[in-house]
């Protein structure tokens, strides 16, 4: 996968759809649908693939113990790592961690440096409480900012633009009952995401917390 800033638009995403659909006059192919199903398409295929990498940061105060990350842009998908001043914290699940607590910590009052974090409802929680102030840093996949109007960049690489188109095309072939230029469509669209999903896996070296699956609509 090549990490550059996006240089393609829904406008391009558009042109190409409905030349190749034969609709670029618009008449049944709205703006508007063509739009939904962008936005659509480049969440379906950055869950897939992982697409977008981000890192993010936030200061950590010493006895407290949970931390918002709603606020965070782009924002998060899935949590690859979580670091206080450069070392890595582990994470476990919540169950877990609350029958942790309960047995090691049952008032709540230990502080130190946090042995693991788990989240819940967006919060991230350490235990036990630091002990000093950190810079957290947060290695995660990122969700795709929505596209509103065609003028707008999207938020997928460049090589992600065909399969875009794709997804958009099944959608318009599905929505002229077109089965078998939909299913024709779909197929490619499954291979490439197959493909670049055993690149990436070959080239990894984070861990994610969601296997990779290629079950699109």
């Amino acid at each position: 996968m090549t990490y550059y800033s996006p240089t393609k638009t829904a406008q391009d995403v558009h042109d190409y759809v409905t030349r190749v659909f034969g609709d670029e006059s618009g008449v049944q192919l709205t703006n508007a649908d063509i739009i939904r199903w962008i936005n659509d398409g480049q969440l379906s295929i950055a869950d897939t693939n992982h697409v977008l990498p981000a890192t993010a940061t936030m200061a950590i105060t010493a006895g407290t113990a949970t931390y918002s990350l709603t606020s965070i842009t782009p924002k998060i998908d899935e949590i690859a790592s979580i670091l206080l001043n450069g070392r890595r914290v582990g994470n476990i699940p919540i169950a877990q961690a609350e029958e942790s607590i309960s047995l090691a910590d049952p008032e709540g009052v230990e502080v130190g440096a946090p042995q693991f974090w788990y989240t819940w409802a967006g919060d991230i929680t350490f235990w036990p409480k630091p002990g000093q102030n950190y810079t957290m840093t947060i290695r995660y996949i990122a969700l795709p900012d929505e596209v509103t109007q065609l003028t707008d960049t999207l938020s997928l690489p460049d090589d992600c633009f065909t399969d875009i188109v794709n997804y958009v095309l099944v959608k318009a072939y599905e929505m002229d009952e077109n089965t078998e230029l939909m299913a024709a469509k779909a197929q490619e669209l499954a291979q490439s995401l197959a493909e670049r999903g055993e690149k990436e896996r070959s080239a990894q070296t984070m861990t994610y917390e969601k296997g990779i699956t290629y079950e699109l609509f």
